[in-house]
């Protein structure tokens, strides 16, 4: 009897088991493209270019990109454009990949703004013919705990065909 209520009390005190938290996911247009935005992440702003923002003090800007010169190039010098503002920058090696869809470099920017330590991933994607910016910043400490969920936002980007405005005969 007393085995009994020894399980009876340990049954009692174990919490039950908890279900895996649901992700949910919201859309958010850009100009002529459109993102998916996971829990967590508050859009700042939609429009001509996306901004995003993690209440761990995280932020992501996607936007469409200009077609200038080779893809290797003008990511090079976007990256270093985006280094500019942080004090003692530096820039690593690209890093790339290619597919018959899909194209992107990457850069991985550590520096400081004012006195803390940040870290920048900006990647220049190429998928079909569009070309897409996009610059996940955070800390240096936080930065790879939301680094999958960033580039699971850069990946699950689709351009948005508009039909051309109807033209009426006089």
């Amino acid at each position: 009897m007393n085995a009994l209520v020894l399980i009876a009390v340990l049954l009692q005190a174990v919490p039950p088991p908890t279900t895996a938290p649901q992700i949910t996911t919201a859309s958010v247009r850009g100009d002529k493209f459109q993102i998916l935005v996971p829990q967590g992440w508050k859009t700042l702003n939609d429009g001509g270019f996306v901004l995003l923002g993690h209440t761990s003090g995280a932020s992501v800007l996607f936007q469409r990109a200009s077609r200038a010169g080779s893809l290797s190039d003008f990511a090079q010098r976007q990256a270093e454009r985006v280094m500019l503002p942080l004090g003692f920058a530096t820039i690593g090696q690209p890093q790339s990949f290619k597919d018959i869809r899909e194209e992107w470099i990457q850069y991985d920017i550590r520096g400081k703004r004012l006195t803390d330590d940040r870290r920048i991933l900006y990647r220049l994607l190429r998928r079909d013919t569009n070309y897409f910016e996009f610059i996940y910043e955070a800390s240096d400490e936080g930065f790879e705990k939301l680094l999958t969920e960033a580039q699971e936002i850069a990946s699950s980007v689709q351009a948005i065909i508009e039909k051309p405005p109807v033209r009426r005969r006089r």
